[in-house]
């Protein structure tokens, strides 16, 4: 029953024997592990999901049993929601966390709790005033390295605690893939409120509120025109109770992420990303066997560490032991503790007032950096279609962005369908601007927000991927999304549609009765045995020209093979398995030739295709590949001495590689995990790319000339590297 705001109590304090009643509000990247966490804390009842994309709410909820799937703070109230968590982007938090307490809703806010100390401690003071619960996740404050740690200094393991040094160097995969759409590259401050909360969160425990900092920045590089990004900064500290240096690094290929205390009497350090834990304390020895007991000693810490960070990662694959790995413990412990403060009717630990003090830290960082006007989101009128209209999905990833080019440069008058509208690529901004391009804001599958974008067009480019990381998720995404998006098409009055799908559609094992693929070569005819992206391709082209026969529509399909270029990782997984970023185990011995092309070769084609004037195309599959001879061993080694990298290819027969599944799987299997599926061996022989892919139809119809030149491809692989090497 739903407790009125004046209660004495908290929801779920004391008093109340049903379970709090609670929505994750949110449907992006964190909301899965929130939801994974509440179904395993007791005394919690998962009520709904919420998201302001319907189709995102309500996929989410039925893959996590939630029953209901909502779009409205209103709907929350009536459905008895208790408790929020709150899992949209920073900039909103505040606003929305408001939202929920002035309704009678407590909150858990993902960090930050607000971009400023002032408005977290608003926050604090509206929960009190209406009796409800406030909390922030900063689950870098309950990571099982670092709560050791505390506890230690708690209990004066070290002495007094004088000095704090922290070092938090971190991949991003949206800078990777130049997606700077992302909240946190809009100013160059924000990225501060994004990542920094994690290790401030740990010294407001350790040393309290900042007093004064002092900030250098070592790094900084401009992401689009108007939009710098400091990529590397160093802290110095006084807090209330010592001292800090602070190291960070945003987007780097090594992670590492560590805390070191220094006491009076000894130092801890907690290696965080690895799981690890090494102590130094004074003896009675000299100091010769002083110096060897204190590497003796750390030696046996760090050993013992890694034995348990390896029995954790078995007892959990083999399905005994729920996850153990340092994120998601800090994550469950800091949204259980916070749901038990909940029941038991007290005020969480990591409450508004600890987030007003992370806030406080995130201020001083970000104190003197020179003021910045982000870019505001473009919001220009689309005017009527024009004759020739042709409609790009995808046209800010990858490939889209040098295909949008080619389109300009050959004056064809394009409508670019967007997730958002904002930090979109030089060539859409520039574009729209200049009245060139007419710019709509959907999703695929968004059919209302879709069918005016698609109104008056002659073709569509679909680019888009979709995805997910289940099949229902790819069906729903890639292949109802797409047959969706070619209805809405024909219903337009669409003449052309033309998909990007990928060689990962067909079958390329050894076996698969040929040493030359051509253009028109069937996709895989049994999907089902394949991977999920594979199978979804495979499965949507066959959708496609179904499709194509029945309503009458002119569709052609592309299938790039490993696109290379500057703009991507050159860690393509065609290549092979990268087990790390510099470590690529081989799909085989590696001494074949793999079909590499290069982006801006495949735009090329893309640009060629629409301005095709024949239906020869039509209903047909192109391959799109260089003949660069190339094999994976060569790439990586030529890779590596381009880039000064510490690549290494390691060759690996595919029998071994499944053999090793095998043995992963049967591990699975005997620890009870019924639902581990067995390793597919065709789709693993399909990654080798066995036979060469023929692209005769670009070539002869549409006067193709793709980069084939082995040293010039490599060249224009790589791109133009900076300093470090990125």
């Amino acid at each position: 029953m739903r407790r009125p705001a004046d209660s004495p109590s908290p929801p779920g304090g004391p008093a109340a024997a049903a379970p709090t009643r609670v929505a994750v509000v949110g449907a992006g990247f964190i909301a899965a592990t929130h939801l994974e966490i509440l179904r395993r804390t007791p005394g919690v009842e998962l009520a709904a999901v919420a998201d302001v994309e319907e189709g995102r709410a309500r996929a989410l909820a039925a893959a996590a049993g939630v029953p209901h799937a909502v779009t409205s703070l209103a709907a929350l109230a009536e459905l008895g929601v208790e408790v929020a968590h709150v899992l949209v982007p920073p900039d909103r938090h505040a606003a929305l966390a408001r939202e929920f307490l002035e309704r009678g809703i407590g909150v858990l806010v993902e960090k930050p709790l607000a971009l400023s100390s002032a408005e977290a401690r608003e926050l604090a003071a509206l929960a009190a005033a209406r009796n409800l619960p406030l909390g922030v996740n900063h689950n870098a404050a309950c990571h099982p390295g670092f709560a050791r740690l505390r506890a230690e200094v708690a209990r004066g393991t070290i002495g007094r605690l004088r000095h704090v040094q922290i070092t938090l160097s971190v991949p991003l995969r949206q800078l990777d893939a130049a997606d700077y759409s992302h909240w946190m590259f809009r100013r160059p401050e924000n990225i501060v409120f994004e990542q920094a909360p994690h290790p401030f969160s740990q010294l407001v425990e350790l040393v309290g509120r900042v007093r004064r900092m002092d900030v250098s920045l070592l790094g900084t590089r401009e992401l689009l025109p108007g939009q710098p990004f400091h990529d590397r900064w160093c802290l110095a500290a006084e807090a209330e109770r010592g001292t800090a240096e602070i190291y960070l690094a945003f987007g780097e290929p090594f992670p590492r992420s560590t805390i070191q205390v220094l006491g009076t009497d000894g130092s801890i350090q907690a290696d965080l990303h690895h799981g690890q834990y090494e102590r130094e304390r004074k003896t009675a020895w000299l100091d010769f066997a002083n110096s060897f007991l204190a590497g003796w000693r750390r030696g046996g810490l760090l050993r013992r560490s890694a034995l348990a960070g390896l029995a954790r990662w078995l007892a959990t694959t083999v399905g005994r032991a729920e996850r153990g790995d340092g994120f998601y413990v800090g994550m469950r412990d800091s949204i259980q503790a916070f749901h038990a403060a909940v029941r038991a009717g007290r005020p969480p630990r990591l409450d508004g007032e600890h987030g007003a003090a992370v806030l406080e830290w995130c201020e001083a960082a970000v104190a003197g950096l020179a003021a910045s006007t982000p870019a505001p989101a473009l919001d220009v009128a689309p005017g009527p279609p024009r004759p020739g209209e042709v409609v790009v999905l995808g046209g800010t990833g990858f490939l889209g962005r040098p295909t949008l080019a080619g389109l300009l440069a050959r004056g064809v008058p394009i409508t670019a369908v967007v997730r958002r509208r904002h930090a979109l690529p030089a060539v859409v901004a520039d574009g729209v601007r200049a009245g060139r391009i007419r710019l709509f804001v959907a999703a695929l599958g968004d059919q209302e927000g879709l069918r005016p974008a698609l109104a008056g067009a002659r073709t569509v480019l679909h680019l888009a991927t979709g995805g997910g990381a289940t099949w229902p998720e790819v069906e729903r995404t890639m292949v109802r999304g797409t047959t969706a998006l070619a209805e809405l098409a024909t219903a337009a009055g669409a003449e052309r549609f033309l998909y990007a799908s990928s060689s990962a559609a067909l079958y390329l094992g050894p076996d698969c009765g040929a040493e030359v693929l051509g253009d028109d070569a069937e996709p895989d005819p049994e999907p089902a045995r394949r991977a999920i992206y594979a199978r979804g391709k495979a499965e949507t082209e066959r959708a496609l020209l179904a499709l194509a026969r029945s309503r009458g529509l002119r569709v052609t399909i592309v299938r790039p093979a490993i696109v290379v270029g500057p703009g991507a990782p050159f860690q393509h997984s065609g290549l092979g398995l990268w087990v790390r970023d510099n470590h690529c185990v081989g799909w085989g011995r590696g001494r074949r030739p793999a079909p590499l092309v290069l982006a801006d070769d495949v735009a090329d084609a893309l640009v060629r295709l629409v301005l095709h004037p024949g239906r020869e195309l039509d209903g047909r599959a192109l391959n799109l590949a260089a003949r660069a001879g190339l094999s994976p061993r060569a790439v990586v080694a030529r890779l590596a001495a381009a880039t000064g990298r510490d690549l290494h290819f390691h060759p690996r027969p595919l029998l071994l590689s499944q053999a090793l599944e095998i043995g992963k799987w049967i591990v699975k299997r005997v620890g009870g995990r019924r639902d581990a599926a067995f390793p597919s061996w065709r789709d693993l022989k399909s990654r080798s790319m066995h036979p060469e892919l023929r692209c005769d139809l670009a070539r002869t119809i549409l006067g193709w000339r793709p980069c084939d030149e082995p040293e010039e491809l490599l060249r224009r692989m790589v791109g133009p590297r900076d300093e470090d090497g990125r």
